[in-house]
Order: C-alpha cells, then sequence, then structure tokens
C-alpha cells in the first residue's frame, strides 16, 4: 500500500506543473499590464518558496531575503531576492514603447557582490521562451554560485 502514495505524490505534482505551465502561459503572452502584474507576483510567490528552500539547505549560515510583494498601484512594481547582502535578483515591470502603443514586460536583472560592475540583463529572452517556476530557480542557482565561488577565493 506504501507504493500507492509515492505515485499519487507524483500523479499530484505533474498536475500542478502542467496547470502552472497553462496559466503562466496564459499570463506571459498578453503584454498588458495587469497581467504581467500578475505573472510578477505569481514569479514572487516563487521566489518565496525558493528562498525558503534555499534556507532550509544553508540554515543559518545564509541571509536569503525576499522583499515585500510589489503592489499593483505602485509605479514600477518590483520585488529583490539578496542572498548574503552582496547579491540579488531583482524583477520588475517595464513598459515598452511602440508606435502601436505600449508593452509591458517582467525583466530581471542580476547583481553580485563586488564585480563594480552594475545589473546584468537576465531575460528570459523573447526568442528563447517564457518565465517559469525553472528559470527563476536558475537565476537563484547563479547568484548562489557566484556567492559560492566568491566564498571559495575570498
Amino acid at each position: 500500500m506504501s507504493s500507492v502514495e509515492p505515485f499519487a505524490q507524483r500523479v499530484q505534482s505533474l498536475r500542478e506543473t502542467w496547470l502552472e505551465r497553462r496559466m503562466v502561459k496564459a499570463l506571459a503572452s498578453a503584454h498588458d499590464r495587469e497581467s504581467q502584474f500578475q505573472l510578477l507576483a505569481t514569479l514572487h510567490q516563487w521566489a518565496l518558496q525558493a528562498a525558503a528552500d534555499i534556507q532550509r539547505v544553508y540554515g543559518e549560515t545564509l541571509i536569503v531575503e525576499v522583499s515585500p510583494a510589489p503592489e499593483a498601484a505602485d509605479v514600477s512594481p518590483c520585488f529583490h531576492v539578496v542572498v548574503d547582502r552582496g547579491y540579488s535578483v531583482s524583477f520588475g515591470l517595464a513598459e515598452r514603447r511602440r508606435a502601436s502603443g505600449g508593452s509591458w514586460f517582467v525583466d530581471a536583472s542580476v547583481m553580485g557582490g563586488g564585480r563594480g560592475g552594475g545589473a546584468i540583463a537576465a531575460g528570459p529572452e523573447r526568442r528563447n521562451g517564457q518565465w517559469t517556476r525553472g528559470r527563476l530557480e536558475e537565476l537563484l542557482l547563479s547568484v548562489l554560485g557566484a556567492y559560492e565561488r566568491a566564498s571559495v577565493a575570498g
């Protein structure tokens, strides 16, 4: 009987993943401000979950903070995930002006401790797909990798 539960969990996980993909695809394909804000809010929820996972693994040895959820009324809604006070990923709502009107999208940038440079754009590029939980997690893993490399070097 114990083998039934793990399979049921996998089925549930599969279903939730596809429901999530469909929901995000609908939001990402619409470029109005409200849809893109909902996508940003979804990314914030995923970031909270990912930060909790990072904290479970690293424990007290690493500080991971996620700024409060963006507000729809904000002129430039955004949030940040900060790792060890020196590494961060910022997500925000931006508008591209076109002759036919504005097109909204979620952009991201990464800043890493002490490189002396500014923020680096972190996609996703339009040709390479849309925001997914996996893309957000990959960005956070890249920031963790930079943190670990700096820890070894310094």
